[in-house]
């Protein structure tokens, strides 16, 4: 019996548990030691995440459901059609929980001196006029109508744009017409009574002018809905890779993107809206029910995103407070403390101005020959490219591989290629067939020292932005053991060639398929040893676990005994209690102030292995991706990591545990343990000692100063 059929059915499906995941999202709403506007922004973060579900992974199963003539999902055994009415439901019961904080909240606006959200029948004339006022001086030119008699088609609708759909009987027949509303168009009027601000909703406001913009006819019914459209279709680049035409490839594919089939439609209960009109205007324009969502708030709570700034802004004390990550203390540079210290950083705890740091003083240093770097996901304006295409004018070597394919970042990475191309820069596109997702930059010197290189390899992207919210691993070292792995991996991207297999190094392992192979033998090593010694555990933190043959692994070890503490933020497709009466497996996901980006492997024998990766264990992350991981050599980093385990391991703050049915719940008593408030404290006190001893170090230097001019004049003056 093979690894993967041995557990066929003993798992749970990837989507379902991802939109647990943002239920855990929503529920943070709900959660008293979340502060008020940050309750209202994990709302909105749900919304966000939302959108790139429907627009990629539900066009999936959806495409799975047709191609398979409703196969079934080979986790749970289900149908495809069964599956997707699943997510519909899960999905449905998610909306309610998120309308229904989100009306709470916003009720409680005015309590706290920020203002609130009224409707258009509920101001007085005086207001009124204002409103009015205001729609037609910066909403009405943007408006645009179109009428539908016979031929009923959406494609006109760009992805995630709101419309206004409105039944009007004339004399002649009885249209739909419909409005879009570009994204552009503020989501919120300003308005204000007595003084104090108020926010009227844009399409509340559209609605309540309609009979001036239809009065050819009389208005029977309105809907507000919005559209997802599927942006999964495939793209083709690896046919002249490196060349003109990859390019050519790419925009020709984002400008066809936003043009893909229907897969949801939310539309916004509103108290005169006939039931009979939501059904046929589904109906009319051929959407399925499991792709229909009707929603008791405002549609797409991203509009909150600018309000929930701007409001953070006056009332800091309504948002978890300002956190800076602690900057490099070292008094020497960051180069010469790398010649004899490996260094691991956290971020944000600690700031992501030491990778510019680490980079400019490789820029900076007249022994650099070459810079090598993967990009992703770069932040616009990106200081690490400038740093890059200066290195490049400098005359050092830079060679970077950007990959063109990265999700909804694509078109700010065609400007990353194009400024790096004409700033000199030598360009890759990836390897053939697979997403280089790697996060590693190498630094090569001619230097007569022992030292020939520098290296950074992390688990996140080199985005200055994202750094500030997302928790990450960063590992410096100057270290031959890694220098030299780095070398040979870059060699390996450069070569076009479709290789199946990455190769072989020492300190570091890169997928396709041998991080997988390294977290299954390491697995079943624990294993041997605990069913010698009665000794052994494993630790995982991953974003995502849903690839099957690491999962048989978890499952084969667990059967014994060997206990396993898994960190899984996201999608976690193995099951608890399958495993018999020693099965000792605790799953949470962590979900707080900060998003949980890293990933560490952990194995514990008479030999303890410890890993940071760029990889989530995911089969997409194993076998069809570049990805890396590099083991922490160094006892001081080991130990390091090991407290950043154990501090995790400890979460029952901002932990959301799995149990067996499935179902993920918080412990009732507490022990107060949250992970990112307890790197945050440490970070705090770090900073404030360091800033004590620059303080010292600077009135040292003074005094010294003093006494060298004292000394020099000859003067008798007290120091």
């Amino acid at each position: 019996m093979g690894i993967k059929s041995k557990y066929k059915g003993e798992l749970y499906n990837r989507d379902l548990s991802w939109l647990l995941f943002n239920k855990r999202v929503i529920e943070l709403a709900n959660n008293y030691h979340v502060p008020y506007l940050n309750k209202l922004n994990f709302l909105s973060i749900a919304s966000s995440n939302l959108d790139e579900f429907y627009s990629v992974r539900v066009p999936s199963l959806q495409s799975q459901e047709a191609l398979t003539n409703n196969g079934r999902d080979p986790k749970t055994m289900l149908k495809y059609s069964e599956l997707l009415k699943k997510i519909h439901e899960s999905n449905d019961n998610n909306f309610k929980l998120q309308s229904k904080y989100f009306n709470q909240l916003i009720t409680q606006l005015s309590d706290y001196g920020i203002g609130k959200f009224v409707k258009y029948v509920d101001l007085c004339d005086r207001m009124k006029q204002k409103a009015n006022q205001k729609f037609d001086e910066k909403i009405l030119p943007f408006l645009t109508s179109t009428t539908f008699n016979s031929e009923y088609n959406l494609d006109f609708l760009k992805n995630k744009w709101m419309a206004i759909a409105t039944l009007v009987k004339t004399k002649a027949d009885t249209s739909i017409r419909i409005m879009p509303i570009p994204p552009y168009i503020r989501r919120t009027v300003s308005l204000k009574a007595n003084g104090k601000k108020q926010y009227l909703m844009m399409e509340d406001l559209i609605i309540n002018n309609l009979e001036n913009l239809y009065d050819d006819g009389e208005i029977e019914d309105v809907i507000i809905f919005r559209l997802s459209r599927d942006l999964d279709a495939s793209i083709d680049l690896e046919k002249n890779n490196g060349s003109k035409k990859t390019i050519q490839n790419l925009r020709h594919y984002l400008a066809n993107r936003e043009k893909g089939k229907v897969t949801m439609l939310e539309i916004q209960n509103l108290p005169d809206t006939n039931e009979k009109f939501i059904n046929y205007f589904i109906k009319k324009f051929k959407i399925k029910p499991n792709d229909a969502f009707k929603i008791d708030a405002p549609l797409d709570l991203t509009f909150m995103f600018p309000l929930i700034k701007s409001w953070s802004k006056k009332h800091p004390e309504l948002s978890y407070p300002d956190f800076s990550g602690t900057k490099w203390h070292g008094n020497k540079s960051m180069q010469d403390y790398l010649k004899s210290h490996n260094l691991l950083l956290q971020y944000p705890y600690d700031s992501f101005d030491q990778f510019l740091q680490f980079l400019k003083e490789a820029v900076d240093n007249p022994k650099t020959i070459a810079i090598k770097q993967t990009i992703y996901r770069v932040a616009d304006n990106s200081k690490v490219i400038e740093l890059l295409k200066e290195a490049s004018k400098k005359g050092i070597k830079v060679t970077v591989v950007v990959e063109l394919r990265a999700r909804f970042d694509e078109t700010n990475n065609l400007k990353v290629t194009d400024e790096l191309e004409d700033a000199g820069c030598e360009i890759i596109f990836g390897k053939k067939y697979m997403k280089v997702h790697s996060k590693t930059c190498l630094v090569i010197m001619n230097d007569k020292s022992s030292v020939k290189g520098y290296v950074q390899i992390g688990t996140g992207n080199y985005n200055e932005q994202t750094a500030k919210g997302f928790v990450d691993l960063s590992l410096y070292s100057s270290s031959d053991e890694y220098v030299n792995c780095l070398i040979s991996f870059f060699d390996y991207l450069s070569h076009n060639g479709d290789c199946s297999r990455s190769p072989k190094y020492n300190s570091i392992v890169s997928s396709p398929n041998r991080i997988e192979d390294m977290v299954i033998q390491n697995i079943n090593r624990v294993k041997e040893y605990y069913q010698k010694y009665g000794k052994g555990k494993v630790f995982l933190k991953v974003n995502s676990l849903t690839d099957v043959d690491v999962i048989a692994a978890i499952y084969d070890a667990a059967t014994v005994g060997v206990p396993f503490r898994l960190v899984v933020r996201g999608s976690c497709c193995l099951k608890l209690g399958i495993c018999g009466d020693k099965e000792n497996i605790v799953v949470s996901s962590v979900v707080g102030q900060f998003l949980e980006h890293s990933r560490i492997y952990a194995f514990y024998t008479d030999q303890p292995s410890l890993w940071i990766s760029s990889a989530d264990l995911m089969t997409r992350n194993m076998v069809n991706r570049v990805e890396l991981a590099a083991k922490i050599l160094d006892k001081y980093n080991i130990n390091k990591i090991q407290k950043i385990i154990d501090i995790y391991s400890e979460d029952d703050v901002d932990g959301f545990f799995l149990d067996k049915e499935g179902n993920y719940f918080k412990f009732e008593n507490s022990k107060n343990h949250s992970a990112q408030q307890t790197f945050i404290q440490e970070s705090i006190k770090l900073s404030k000692q360091l800033e004590s001893q620059r303080s010292l170090y600077k009135w040292i230097t003074e005094k010294i100063s003093k006494l060298k001019n004292h000394l020099v004049s000859g003067k008798n003056e007290t120091l």
